[in-house]
C-alpha cells in the first residue's frame, strides 16, 4: 500500500513540474501605435502641371508589431496603414492640387538586444502605396493616378530611459525602398487613350535605386502616463523618380501625436488566458 501511494505521489509530482512551465508560457502582445499630425508637402507631378505645388495636410497612421517566438523575442512582425489627404497650390496661387494618399506595409525586424536601455533594429517590408491626385486647372488630364509596389529596407533604433517612475522611449526609424514596380503614365497622354490603344505597358516601370530614391525619416518619445501611453514625434518622406524622362518628387513634413497600447489575440482551442505577455512595446 505504502508503494502504490508512493508511487502516485510521484506521479503527482511530474505531472505538476510539467504543467507549470504551459502554465507561465510566454504569449506575445500585438503592439499598436495610432497617429495623427499635420504636415506640409510638396509636389512635382509633370504629368498635372510643370510647377511646385506646395500646401498643408492631415495624417492619420496606424502600426502593429508582434514577436513571432515570444519565447525568442528577437524577430517581429511589423504592419502598417497611413493615410494623407492635402490641398496644395502653385506659386502664383493660380490653380490647386487635391492630394488623396495611402499605403499599406508589412514585414519583419529583426532586434538586437545586447547594449543596455539599447535596442538596434534591422529589417524589410514590402508595400503598396497609392495616390490620388486632381488640379483644378488641368482640363486635358485634370486626374493622374499613382501605383506603386516596393521592397523597403527598415532601420531603427529604441533607448529607454528611466526617470522617476516613468521609462521613457526614445525612437528613431528609417525606411528607403530598394526594388518596385510603379504606374507612371507619360505626360500627354490620357488615360483615355491609353484605355482605348490598350498601351498598357507604357505606363508601368521597374524601379530601383537607379530611378527611385527616397527615404522615410521618424523620431519619437514614448511617455507613460497614469492610464495611457503617448507618443509624440515628426516624420520627414522625401521621394523623387522618373519614368519617360519626366522627374517626379514628393516631399513631406509632419509633425504628430499618437497613442501606444498592446493587445493580445487568442485563437485555437489550445490557447488559454497566460500569466505571462511579452511586447515589442516593453
Amino acid at each position: 500500500m505504502k508503494k502504490i501511494i508512493l508511487l502516485l505521489n510521484l506521479i503527482c509530482i511530474f505531472i505538476i513540474s510539467s504543467a507549470q512551465p504551459r502554465e507561465k508560457e510566454l504569449v506575445a502582445l500585438t503592439n499598436v501605435t495610432h497617429h495623427a499630425g499635420v504636415s506640409v508637402v510638396e509636389l512635382v507631378d509633370p504629368y498635372l502641371s510643370i510647377l511646385n505645388y506646395t500646401g498643408y495636410g492631415l495624417r492619420l497612421e496606424y502600426t502593429d508589431s508582434y514577436y513571432f517566438n515570444p519565447e525568442k523575442p528577437v524577430l517581429s512582425s511589423y504592419s502598417s496603414i497611413t493615410g494623407l489627404i492635402s490641398s496644395l497650390t502653385n506659386p502664383q496661387k493660380t490653380a490647386g492640387v487635391t492630394y488623396i494618399g495611402g499605403n499599406a506595409a508589412w514585414g519583419a525586424l529583426y532586434e538586437y538586444h545586447d547594449i543596455n536601455n539599447l535596442v538596434l533594429l534591422a529589417g524589410a517590408n514590402v508595400d503598396v502605396d497609392f495616390a490620388y491626385k486632381i488640379n483644378s486647372r488641368n482640363v486635358n488630364n485634370p486626374v493622374n493616378i499613382d501605383l506603386a509596389t516596393n521592397l523597403n529596407a527598415m532601420l531603427g533604433i529604441k533607448y529607454v530611459y528611466a526617470i522617476r517612475k516613468r521609462n521613457l522611449k526614445f525612437k528613431a526609424n528609417l525606411e528607403f525602398p530598394l526594388l518596385g514596380c510603379m504606374f507612371v503614365p507619360y505626360p500627354g497622354l490620357s488615360y483615355y487613350e491609353m484605355y482605348s490603344s490598350g498601351a498598357y505597358a507604357e505606363a508601368i516601370h521597374f524601379s530601383s535605386l537607379h530611378n527611385k530614391q527616397g527615404l522615410k525619416e521618424q523620431i519619437s518619445i514614448d511617455i507613460p502616463f497614469k492610464f495611457s501611453t503617448w507618443s509624440l514625434g515628426a516624420r520627414m518622406h522625401q521621394l523623387k523618380y522618373q519614368a519617360g524622362d519626366q522627374p517626379y518628387s514628393f516631399n513631406e513634413f509632419s509633425v504628430f501625436v499618437g497613442i501606444n497600447y498592446d493587445i493580445v489575440r487568442f485563437s485555437g482551442r489550445k490557447v488559454k488566458l497566460p500569466d505571462h505577455y511579452i511586447s515589442p512595446g516593453n
